[in-house]
């Protein structure tokens, strides 16, 4: 391995190797790829088509409930019903009282059993919720507000 120090006249030459930048750069992207899907919370659900929302990236930053298609409700990633659904959110709120509600339910679920969960949590003094849905032209998760 040489060192080129440049001629006589012009002195030192200093030339900047990107190859190990480039590795790094490469690595964590690689590293970002893989991690952020993993970032949503909640239990996945196949989410109902909206035709307008507001593009909203869930990163961990709500209290979510899941309803999933065999109507099984999730507080996060905790399995709950809907006597305790209130009592889980209630828990998750000690945590951190500045996140947002965030309701997911099934697409192939009717809307009375997304109904009876929200109307559980509203009577309870929760009436500000986001409710989850992927976009109709393009398919990226979005929530609208309620």
């Amino acid at each position: 391995m040489g060192m080129s120090v440049g001629d006589k006249q012009s002195g030192l030459m200093a030339d900047i190797n990107v190859t190990p930048l480039v590795d790094v750069v490469l690595v964590l992207l690689i590293i970002f790829m893989v991690v952020t899907p993993m970032l949503s919370s909640g239990v996945d659900v196949d989410l109902p088509d909206a035709e307008s929302s507001t593009t909203v990236n869930d990163a961990g930053q709500h209290v979510v409930v899941s309803i999933r298609s065999d109507a099984a409700i999730f507080v996060d990633t905790k399995r709950s019903s809907l006597d305790k659904v209130v009592d889980d959110l209630n828990a998750e709120w000690r945590k951190d009282p500045n996140r947002a509600l965030l309701i997911k339910g099934d697409k192939t679920l009717r809307w009375k059993d997304v109904h009876n969960v929200m109307a559980k949590v509203n009577d309870n003094g929760m009436s500000s919720m986001l409710l989850a849905a992927e976009k109709s032209s393009g398919g990226s998760s979005s929530e609208g507000g309620d």
